[in-house]
C-alpha cells in the first residue's frame, strides 16, 4: 500500500483552509481523498454538518492535492492553479452528516498540464454517490503569472 505526504504539504492552502484529510489512491489522471466531517470542519454547522456545496471546493482540493503529487514525481514545483468553473453540478443531500467519511474522487476528462483541464468529480459515502460535477481548471506555470 503506497502511503503519500499529509495533504497540507500537497496544497498552497494552510491551517483551516485546508479541508481534506489525506490522500487515499493516486495514479497518472486520477485520485481519491478522504474527509471526515465533524464540528472541526470549518464550515461544520451544528446539527446538520456540511452544506453539500462546499463539495466543490473538496473536489478543487482534490485536484489540487494531485497536481502536488504529479509534481513531486517529477520533481518540479506545483503550477498555481485555479477552479474556473464548475459544469452540472448534482447532489442527493442537503448537507454532509456529521461523523461522516467522505470520499473525493477526481478523474482528469480532458486537457494537460500548463493548459485548461476539466476533472469528473465525485463525494462518496458508504458508496452512496452523493455530489457529483466537472470541474473546469487551469494550471499556469510560474513564468506565465502575470
Amino acid at each position: 500500500m503506497e502511503t503519500f505526504p499529509p495533504i497540507a504539504e500537497l496544497l498552497p492552502h494552510r491551517g483551516p483552509s485546508v479541508l481534506l484529510d489525506a490522500v487515499v489512491e493516486d495514479s497518472l489522471d486520477e485520485i481519491r481523498a478522504r474527509v471526515r466531517i465533524g464540528p472541526h470542519h470549518p464550515y461544520h454547522e451544528q446539527g446538520l454538518g456540511v452544506p453539500v456545496w462546499v463539495g466543490i471546493e473538496l473536489m478543487a482540493q482534490a485536484i489540487a492535492a494531485h497536481a502536488g503529487l504529479n509534481a513531486r514525481r517529477s520533481q518540479t514545483p506545483p503550477k498555481k492553479g485555479m477552479l474556473l468553473g464548475t459544469r452540472r453540478f448534482e447532489a442527493s443531500t442537503a448537507y454532509f452528516a456529521e461523523g461522516a467519511e467522505l470520499e473525493v474522487e477526481a478523474r482528469r476528462e480532458f486537457g494537460g498540464d500548463g493548459e485548461i483541464a476539466a476533472c469528473a468529480c465525485r463525494i462518496l459515502s458508504g458508496g452512496e454517490t452523493l455530489a457529483t460535477a466537472t470541474i473546469i481548471i487551469v494550471e499556469i506555470p510560474e513564468d506565465k503569472l502575470p
